[in-house]
């Protein structure tokens, strides 16, 4: 059944008496557009909501104008990998290598962790145009993406982090995609974290999620009802590609590789495989680029 829910956002929340961060995110509207426009399969879309909940978390602590942070997963299952992108503009974006696998299609319960397989190598960077600020690589068994996260959080970030991730689909198509992260300061309540990832193992955060609660329903839930929460940010499926960018692209292109191009009579196609826009550059613009260099 289709749940009513709101609009793709952030919001992050504080509890004063536990001194515990609670960082929700909704990306549903997101991993629907992703999903149309790499034209998944209901597998590979499932995994793909997932992981951009997961960069989404990650994305609340970019702060630079341009920063990006990417989380990238390499597996040894079917789906081969998937690599998400979150900005601090609030884009987000992303694809799975293998984008339909016909015998988990055709389950009747899509099965994400048969498609990740048995371990996975995750990467977490962040970024700003021509400049990686930080970069940590780990390695999980069974491939998941929220174990992935959990441990860049302990092994890279030296934080007590819990984080629950939830994708669901309905008639082969995603909705819903959400996630929660909630973080233990280094002067923390110990013990009310240990009762949160008693909630996290018994199932209680996860229904909240998949019961599209609001986040100040489940910090009442998780016994968390001091919490003070910041303003909501938009997120967004948003691509920075674009036809002067594809132009640039061909600009840097030798010109030996023009030349060919033209004398093929073809128009340039190039499609952004972080979003799956395509465009056509044609044979007389090729021309000009060329041209241009004399």
């Amino acid at each position: 059944m289709i749940m009513s829910r709101n609009a793709d956002s952030l919001i992050a929340a504080f509890s004063p008496a536990s001194k515990i961060n609670v960082v929700y995110v909704e990306v549903t509207d997101s991993a629907r557009e992703l999903e149309r426009s790499h034209l998944c399969g209901p597998t590979a879309g499932l995994i793909q909501a997932e992981a951009l909940a997961g960069v989404a978390l990650l994305g609340a602590e970019l702060s630079r104008p341009e920063e990006a942070v990417t989380l990238r997963l390499q597996v040894s299952g079917p789906i081969g990998g998937v690599l998400v992108e979150a900005r601090a503009d609030g884009g987000l974006r992303g694809y799975t290598q293998v984008k339909v696998m016909n015998e988990l299609d055709e389950c009747e319960e899509l099965e994400a962790s048969s498609a990740l397989g048995e371990w996975a190598e995750v990467q977490v960077v962040r970024s700003v145009p021509g400049k990686i600020l930080a970069s940590a690589m780990m390695n999980v068994s069974p491939a998941s993406v929220t174990k992935g996260l959990e441990e860049y959080y302990r092994q890279s970030q030296q934080r007590h982090v819990l984080i629950q991730l939830s994708a669901l689909a309905y008639g082969g198509f995603i909705d819903g995609a959400r996630g929660l992260l909630l973080e233990c300061l280094p002067d923390g309540d110990r013990e009310v974290f240990r009762r949160l990832a008693g909630f996290a193992d018994d199932g209680t955060v996860l229904e909240c999620l998949e019961a599209s609660a609001s986040v100040q329903t489940m910090c009442e839930t998780l016994g968390l009802a001091d919490c003070v929460f910041q303003e909501p940010r938009p997120l967004k499926f948003a691509c920075p590609c674009s036809p002067g960018r594809v132009e640039g692209m061909l600009e840097g292109m030798p010109s030996g590789d023009l030349e060919a191009m033209i004398r093929e009579g073809c128009p340039a196609r190039i499609f952004c495989h972080m979003c799956g826009k395509g465009y056509e550059v044609g044979v007389d613009r090729l021309k000009a680029i060329l041209d241009a260099r004399t």
